[in-house]
């Protein structure tokens, strides 16, 4: 008779606060406290090992083993310690097994990658079923990861996805637009896609169905995100204004084209596209790939489903449906579009986790991918700029719709001289922000996507939700953050949301290295009435797009949207470039 256990590995504080933890920590948290929860209800033994002791040859120091609070084992729960990967490495185990009468492991922690896969291989060695719920294990390389575990699966251990598209929320935020559950496509259900005949005019008549139907768009921005109106506002713009852009530039040829290259369709692309911007950069992606002769398979993130099968429809409507095909779910919908989706070219927006495991994928099957990946952004005040109008700048630039883009500033790095002065202006700008009902124009500042982003803002911040503010929805209070270790994660990763960090600068040399201290590469600004500032910021910063006293710049149709270093990978985004991601060159010859 067949018994099963719950095994956890490595749930101890100095793993599960690693940065670029995937699943973030405390979605991770959160999940493997329900599963654990579900497996004392219902008696199914439960099995802690935990890394302690002597360090291993490749540390420094033996890692803390101390437990979440949520995750500590209670009476009649065994705790092993071992001291390498593997939870068998542990003495007592395999023992405590057998006397247990266990013939299948559940395994839950960290790393997916490493702990979780040698405790994978020990267990089918010694005749265990295993079974790997993606929901309950964690890693801080993705990519490693997600080869892992596709590897695994079927080999040595039962790797379960269906919980990996929910998103679980034992108290969720009590707002609609969150969406708990999507059930996910089959990839094989994708009906025949074909492209249309006539794409610009076609992609014409949905450009005019979506500007008759602007204010339904910022409304339904409004209800399904809580995203303030006057940033709806601004994305519906936007996103109209790729789409014309696309339309009257199809078809131009350019300088450096020579008369015997060709652009041709690549064929199927597949787009996935975040939850932030889920109007104008599915747009952004859509109308380039459609207009181009391509046919494309859309997976949106979860949160962004209700507006994109909005678009789908109007899709539809413009006599676009034909060559779309919208599938919904979670990462295992995604992975399905890769393997076995057909797809030509990919491109994605989202995450450097999340699109790092992706292009891993798509180098399996040698599928081009054009990603953008977020940011960790930083602007730079000069003792020349003007301190009133940088803070009153900086402070929308950093935390409208609660810091939820990829283009938000996180770091603000201030030369000495002027690092006083300017940190009472901008705590004061801050402080002007308007918290409140995301359907007022006024309101700057509205919750932010989840409960489980909500509460590591939090901790990260050491605070707690501010009053005087609505029931419904996960309020973060936007706070500035100072004297921050080089490892802090606001230095290091994107952290998306209303927190910012403040760097000091003995001067302009060092404010570009502090700026330039990340593996992000995204955007960057500079606030200065200095010329000679100003050629050495252009100069010598690394990122893809660079703004000068303007946090925030006016992102143009025409492009590019693009990043260094590992914050894009492929070529940029909008404008003449969508040619590059969408067509493939061919070159033709002829012999006289």
């Amino acid at each position: 008779m067949s018994r099963s256990a719950l095994l956890l590995i490595d749930l101890q504080e100095e793993y599960l606060a690693r940065p670029g933890l995937t699943p973030p920590r405390a979605m991770l948290v959160a999940n493997i406290a329900a599963a654990l929860a579900d497996a004392r209800a219902s008696g199914e033994p439960i099995f802690h090992v935990r890394t302690d002791g002597v360090a291993m040859p490749h540390r420094d120091a033996a890692p803390d083993a101390t437990p979440p609070p949520e995750l500590t084992e209670l009476s009649g729960e065994p705790l092993f310690i071992k001291r390498f990967f593997s939870a068998f490495d542990a003495p007592g185990l395999a023992d405590a097994l057998d006397a247990a009468g266990i013939t299948r492991l559940r395994l839950a922690g960290v790393h997916a990658h490493a702990c979780i896969h040698a405790t994978a291989l020990d267990a089918y060695a010694r005749g265990l079923e295993v079974e790997i719920d993606e929901a309950l294990v964690g890693t801080d390389a993705p990519a490693f990861a997600a080869v892992s575990l596709r590897w695994l699966d079927g080999r040595a251990a039962n790797v379960i996805t269906r919980r990996a598209d929910v998103w679980h929320h034992r108290d969720p935020c009590d707002q609609q637009r969150i969406i708990a559950e999507v059930p996910s496509m089959d990839i094989n259900e994708i009906k025949m896609l074909e492209p249309v005949e006539h794409p610009a005019e076609r992609l014409a008549e949905w450009h005019e169905s979506l500007t008759s139907t602007r204010e339904e768009w910022v409304e339904s921005l409004i209800s399904t995100l809580a995203k303030p109106r006057a940033d709806a506002e601004a994305e519906v713009t936007y996103g109209l204004a790729l789409l014309a852009h696309v339309i009257t530039t199809l078809g131009e040829r350019h300088a450096y084209d020579a008369p015997s290259v060709t652009h041709r369709p690549i064929g199927r692309v597949g787009l996935i596209t975040p939850w932030n911007n889920p109007f104008a950069i599915p747009i952004g992606k859509l109308a380039p790939a459609i207009g181009f002769g391509n046919t494309a398979i859309w997976k949106p993130a979860l949160p962004g489903t209700a507006i994109a099968r909005l678009l789908a429809d109007s899709l539809a409507a413009a006599g676009l449906g034909e060559c779309v095909a919208l599938i919904t779910g979670g990462a295992a919908t995604g992975r399905a579009m890769i393997e076995r989706g057909g797809l030509d070219t990919l491109s994605f927006t989202g995450s450097v986790p999340v699109g790092g495991a992706i292009i891993a994928a798509a180098g399996h099957r040698v599928l081009p991918v054009q990603a953008e990946l977020g940011g960790c952004n930083a602007a730079i005040v000069d003792t020349s700029a003007d301190l009133d109008a940088a803070a009153t700048d900086l402070a929308t630039a950093m935390f409208s719709f609660s810091g939820q883009r990829c283009t938000a500033i996180r770091r603000v790095i201030l030369l000495t001289d002027i690092a006083a002065a300017f940190t009472d202006r901008l705590a004061a700008a801050v402080e002007a922000l308007r918290l409140g009902d995301p359907s007022d124009l006024a309101t700057q500042i509205g919750p932010v996507i989840d409960r489980a982003a909500q509460q590591r803002f939090l901790a990260l911040a050491s605070s707690t939700a501010p009053a005087n503010l609505p029931q419904a929805g996960c309020w973060v209070a936007p706070a500035l953050l100072h004297n921050l270790p080089d490892d802090h994660p606001l230095l290091t990763e994107e952290v998306f949301g209303p927190l910012a960090a403040i760097q000091i600068a003995r001067d302009l040399d060092h404010a570009i290295v502090l700026h330039n201290a990340t593996t992000f590469g995204l955007l960057g600004a500079i606030y200065t009435a200095d010329p000679g500032s100003e050629r050495r910021f252009l100069g010598q910063t690394k990122a893809g797009m660079l703004s000068i006293n303007r946090a925030r710049p006016p992102f143009a149709a025409s492009g590019p949207f693009v990043g260094w270093k590992a914050s894009a990978s492929g070529p940029p985004e909008h404008g003449r470039w969508n040619r590059d991601v969408y067509t493939r060159i061919q070159a033709h010859f002829r012999s006289d």
